[in-house]
């Protein structure tokens, strides 16, 4: 078959840049002063020529591209880009290649800023009927990442963060947040592909829309052999996940959701939000509806959290009833003499 070749313009730049979060300043090594990284769109069977120019001060190791079990063929799947050089590299994607990947930095503190989606299309003339949109889970630190994950090496204890990223935005429930606050505007009944993958570079995440189901069709860049939906996902650190939501409730805001610990003692720093908001004429809900996931605080989707109190009342109610019921059978029952019996060995 024979194979097409596309050849990267300009060089994707390996530079430092300076980001606004969580009321604070600070420079981050980003590609094209991107946080995330940009996204790199293929098709099956093509081949390309990834094109990069190290500005930094650092050397940088690329490696592309990333999934559990299998990788893309490739001349060098991974490379070194020294301070002030420039390198190019080949990728030949597969022909039975299609899915989510994603492309990120070797060394651990320049992977928390300098990584991105891989997104692998059908070969033409397959159908591709849904809107794709990536969606990287990452981290925030407002130290100094390098100094960060030196400390962590120093300690050898947890990687400690500020807060979660959706799209490399904390969301509004964040100090300083809100105006960042990535968003997806959606049409009422239409489809969507939603291509996740968790960066976090140690945390397992769950991640989730308000009121709306999601359908795993993909994981780690292979198609599921049978597509189930869930109310919400779970992915292990540098798991990718493709999945399907339909925009299928009435016009409003949602709050999209990753957290990482789910449980009584919920850390609302922790969560990371984007919001999906529904094209049309209305007034949304100021907050967005929040997912209510498994040991959430109630106080999130307080008409959530009644249909959880409504159904416990009722075992509450039955368990009472049944508890009474049994009472009164019990202490109506007649009088009988005692009996009991010896069991012995044969």
């Amino acid at each position: 078959m024979v194979k097409l070749f596309i050849l990267v313009p300009a060089p994707k730049k390996i530079e430092e840049t300076s980001f606004d979060r969580l009321c604070q300043s600070k420079k981050i090594l980003t590609i094209n002063g991107r946080f995330p990284g940009p996204t790199i769109y293929a098709q099956a069977g093509e081949t390309l020529a990834l094109a990069f120019e190290n500005k930094g001060k650092d050397n940088v190791t690329m490696f592309c591209c990333s999934r559990v079990g299998r990788q893309v063929k490739s001349d060098k799947v991974e490379w070194l880009i020294e301070a002030g050089s420039k390198v190019t590299k080949n990728i030949t994607i597969s022909d039975d290649e299609e899915g989510t990947l994603w492309w990120h930095a070797m060394n651990i503190w320049q992977r928390a800023t300098v990584h991105g989606a891989f997104i692998v299309l059908p070969k033409p003339g397959k159908p591709d009927d849904h809107a794709n949109i990536p969606i990287i889970l990452g981290e925030w630190w407002k130290k100094d990442v390098k100094e960060v994950f030196l400390e962590y090496i120093d300690s050898g204890g947890d990687i400690k963060l500020d807060a979660f990223t959706i799209n490399g935005q904390p969301g509004d429930l964040y100090a300083c947040s809100n105006n960042g606050t990535f968003r997806i505007a959606v049409d009422t009944g239409k489809k969507y592909l939603l291509r996740v993958v968790n960066a976090a570079m140690s945390k397992t995440l769950y991640f989730g829309i308000a009121r709306h189901n999601l359908t795993v069709v993909a994981m780690d860049g292979s198609p599921v052999i049978e597509p189930f939906t869930t109310g919400y996902v779970k992915l292990s650190r540098q798991q990718l996940i493709d999945c399907i939501f339909e925009a299928n409730q009435h016009q409003d805001y949602y709050y999209m959701v990753a957290v990482t610990y789910i449980g009584e003692t919920y850390d609302t720093n922790k969560i990371t939000t984007a919001i999906i908001e529904y094209h049309g004429n209305y007034t949304p809900s100021s907050p967005p509806l929040l997912l209510l996931l498994p040991n959430f605080s109630p106080n999130y989707d307080i008409s959530s959290s009644r249909n959880y109190f409504n159904v416990i009342m009722t075992f509450v109610i039955l368990g009472l009833f049944f508890c009474t019921s049994l009472v009164i059978v019990w202490s109506r029952r007649p009088s009988r003499p005692h009996r009991s019996a010896m069991v012995t060995p044969l």
